[in-house]
């Protein structure tokens, strides 16, 4: 008989512990599926956009006007910062940013190397991943050179911009604006800032190449300003990792001072880029 009530126990035991260890091992399965879920959607919300990164390019460049004669007044140092703040998300879908961005035209060639304009270029926007390749952004901005009298300038303005990735290794984006600039001190704005830009970016699987090229049509467009980039990271990991940059730009409007005024320039320095989001 206790060999019988024996053979009973182990029977059950062979048949229960088989099932416990098939539960805990779906139940870890489960939690591994739910684990993997929360990783692919924050690395879905972070190439969006993180807490806090790069908005556009960010550059310190110089060069000089290759349709005037190379001087100290031609000559100059170009540099741009611009970074985001997220500050709300919905659900996987949405950011809502803060961004500031701000470009630097300085004569450091010349005597005493006054600055020849600094604009200052706030923005709120609502982004927007329609699709995995599909993304659309909304923004308010605010652009002006903060100089006072006949020298100010201003523009406020609504924008939208759509940026789309086919492929792996480009991307192309569109952006149009519209908006009130100070008529005292601007004429005929859109003539030569137009109301929007369109451009395509190639760039490496691994980000450390990408080349720009920029079209801004102006004049209802009969004429058009043209900015052409490229930039090497330094090394190929890292998140702030410099770049060799080279940019090439010819039209109206290297500065808001200059709006009217027609210039080619080419200036090469040092980028630090964000090609996750590619914004222009």
């Amino acid at each position: 008989m206790q060999r019988v009530v024996l053979l009973i126990v182990a029977a059950l035991t062979l048949w229960i512990c088989p099932t416990g260890a098939r539960g805990r091992s779906e139940a870890e399965l489960q939690a591994r599926e739910e684990a993997r879920a929360r990783r692919d959607s924050l690395a879905r919300h972070n190439d969006r956009f993180p807490i806090f990164g790069i908005f556009r390019n960010n550059y310190l460049a110089t060069g000089f006007a290759t349709n005037r004669p190379v001087s100290s007044y031609t000559s100059d140092v170009k540099f741009q910062l611009s970074v985001g703040v997220r500050l709300w998300s919905v659900a996987d879908k949405a950011d809502f940013i803060f961004t500031y961005s701000q470009h630097s035209v300085w004569d450091i060639y010349r005597e005493s190397c006054p600055f020849r304009e600094t604009a200052y270029n706030p923005g709120f926007w609502a982004a927007w991943q329609v699709t995995g390749g599909v993304r659309l952004l909304f923004g308010l901005e605010h652009e002006s050179n903060g100089m006072g009298g006949t020298e100010s300038r201003s523009f406020n303005y609504l924008s939208v911009a759509c940026i789309y990735e086919p492929l792996d290794h480009w991307r192309f984006g569109l952006r149009l604006w519209y908006g009130y600039y100070d008529r005292e001190n601007i004429t005929s704005y859109y003539r030569y800032r137009g109301v929007g830009h369109l451009w395509a970016t190639f760039h490496t699987l691994n980000d450390r190449f990408s080349a720009t090229v920029l079209v801004n049509p102006s004049d209802r467009m009969m004429n058009y300003n043209l900015q052409v980039e490229a930039s090497w990271r330094l090394a190929r990991r890292g998140t702030f990792i410099p770049s060799l940059y080279v940019q090439y730009a010819c039209g109206y409007g290297d500065t808001m001072l200059d709006y009217n005024r027609y210039s080619t320039k080419i200036r090469v320095g040092i980028s630090i880029v964000n090609n996750k989001l590619g914004f222009y």
